[in-house]
């Protein structure tokens, strides 16, 4: 599966999505500040997947 990485306009938050262009994302609000304000910034990089994944704690 691949994802893309977004960002919230209003708050600048970043996160990781499954959603391919800006409108599979528009009606999704941002889980931090609640806005619909997502855009997505490209693609992620093996180095930012593995660390989605590498559970730390």
């Amino acid at each position: 599966m691949a994802y893309n990485k977004c960002i919230c306009q209003k708050c600048s938050s970043n996160y990781a999505t499954v959603a391919k262009t800006d409108e599979d994302i528009k009606d999704e609000p941002c889980p931090k500040c609640g806005e619909k304000q997502l855009k997505i910034t490209g693609p992620m990089s093996m180095t930012e997947m593995s660390g989605l994944f590498s559970g730390g704690g």
